[in-house]
């Protein structure tokens, strides 16, 4: 079968075009209510852009050029991991979203505080959290090292 490198090309330019979309729609170029996203502006974007760059990572491995696929795999991985790192930081900082209060208690069954859901909720989102920031941290610390000491193409 003959090296075909149309399907990531098509694939990567429908990602890429549906992460810049996105991401105009997070910045309000494209006007949406807030109520739309579900989530704060500032996340959708990030969101955004990891579909920007993993579009872009897919396109360029339809290039012959290994540089750009280094260099573009990695930024759509850190935009990745950015983007997961801050969701569960906002997660555990908000404590996950709105909660479901006045549900019927029957008699007799055991029934615990809305604190302690809440509690039991924030230290899952933190379980993730922390080693995710980590691992961002470095990521970006490793990106920023690459820029910095890597000679032009």
């Amino acid at each position: 079968m003959p090296d075909d490198r149309r399907g990531p090309l098509v694939i990567g330019l429908l990602t890429a075009f549906t992460g810049a979309v996105l991401f105009l729609a997070a910045g309000d170029v494209i006007v949406l209510p807030d109520r739309t996203f579900g989530a704060p502006r500032w996340l959708v974007a990030l969101f955004a852009l990891g579909l920007f760059f993993g579009g872009g990572y897919a396109v360029s491995l339809a290039l012959p050029v290994a540089w750009m696929r280094r260099a573009l795999g990695g930024a759509s991985a850190l935009a990745f991991l950015t983007a997961a790192a801050l969701l569960f930081t906002w997660l555990a900082v908000t404590g996950g979203g709105p909660r479901v209060t006045g549900a019927p208690v029957h008699p007799g069954s055991l029934v615990l505080p809305a604190a302690v859901g809440d509690i039991v909720m924030r230290a899952f989102f933190w379980l993730f959290a922390i080693p995710l920031d980590a691992l961002a941290l470095v990521g970006w610390f490793i990106a920023v090292r690459w820029l910095v000491r890597r000679s032009p193409p």
